[in-house]
């Protein structure tokens, strides 16, 4: 029986929010357990006032890489390992699988240790229970991957997976956006996962000329994309870099229907029961995919795929995805058939 439970997954978005039914798992079965997360400042707007969560333990990965030639680095890194240890953790959950997170696993003293066998970096030399995944998980998405961890501890992963994202939903109000709207994300961290913008400009315009109204959101990194969007369609309302993760959560929760490439964001959207369409690249959707939504994930089969590379000199799984199968399939999302 656990008593106090630590899960490591302190980044990123999208594999934060693809984590989330393995914690519902976990209080499922520990009704009465403690249950904390380790996890990266930014990210903390999900998981805060998760009804499965009791404290959020912070981790800046950024700011204790120093440690050892910073004292204020030094300070922080001691600062956590003797929260860790304190907190006298049973059972420690590392759904990251690096070096660092199976380190804090193993400080923790917790006499259960759970890890992927597949973690990197030596991460497994501090596990007491090392988990193995089919094909090394490869054809596994996220979600199933993190519930897999649960199987020392004989949980039943056969139920629906739960998300219970929880939403701030006073965090919208600093905006003035009408009751319903689609939201289009056309950012992504590779370089490789974006379709062109050019075609979502054409998707914009589609869906204003429709009636719809357009939101786009993005990182402050992304705000040039969005900038050109709404450059050419200046009806659609651009808040890119300008909303905190709360509000954007707050935003996706009210859209009618998300547009975007593989990012953190679509996974947020997916975790808040959002209908999306998914444009895909490089990466592979049976990996990496949509919980519950790889019917809406719209790809390009090229020989290389799937490279995962964020560097590519033709990209022509991502130019192969057409306007037209983009529109239709967001018109087929938006207004399913009736069920007879």
């Amino acid at each position: 029986m656990a008593n106090r439970i630590l899960i490591i997954k302190p980044s990123s978005l999208g594999d934060v929010a693809t984590t989330l039914p393995m914690l519902c798992d976990l209080r499922r079965a520990y009704p009465d357990a403690k249950i904390d997360w380790l996890i990266h400042p930014s990210l903390t707007a999900l998981l805060q006032g998760h009804d499965a969560i009791n404290d959020l333990i912070l981790f800046d990965r950024k700011k204790l890489a120093s440690w050892w030639y910073k004292p204020s680095a030094l300070s922080l890194f001691r600062k956590l390992l003797k929260q860790l240890r304190a907190a006298r953790y049973d059972l420690v959950i590392d759904a990251q699988g690096l070096f660092r997170s199976g380190f804090l696993a193993r400080y923790t003293g917790a006499k259960t240790r759970i890890g992927f066998a597949t973690a990197r970096e030596g991460a497994t030399l501090f596990y007491t229970h090392k988990v193995p995944l089919p094909n090394r998980g490869k054809t596994m998405l996220a979600v199933d991957r993190m519930r897999a961890l649960l199987a020392p501890l004989h949980i039943d992963t056969t139920t629906p997976a739960q998300f219970r994202l929880p939403v701030q939903v006073t965090q919208h109000s600093a905006f003035r956006i009408p009751n319903s709207f689609v939201a289009i994300i056309p950012g992504a961290r590779w370089n490789t996962k974006r379709w062109d913008i050019e075609r979502y400009i054409e998707i914009t315009r589609k869906l204003l000329a429709d009636g719809q109204h357009v939101l786009l959101l993005g990182s402050p990194d992304e705000k040039p994309l969005c900038d050109q969007i709404q450059a050419a369609a200046p009806a659609a309302t651009n808040l890119a870099g300008q909303t905190t993760l709360a509000q954007m959560i707050a935003l996706l929760d009210r859209a009618s229907l998300i547009l975007g490439n593989d990012s953190g964001p679509l996974h947020v959207a997916v975790a808040l029961g959002k209908p999306i369409v998914a444009i895909y690249g490089p990466t592979s959707p049976d990996f990496v995919g949509p919980y519950g939504q790889l019917q809406n994930v719209l790809r390009h089969d090229v020989p290389c795929h799937p490279c995962r590379l964020r560097e590519c000199d033709h990209h022509s799984c991502m130019k192969g995805v057409p306007v037209e199968l983009v529109w239709e399939k967001m018109k087929q999302v938006s207004n399913p058939p009736t069920k007879v």
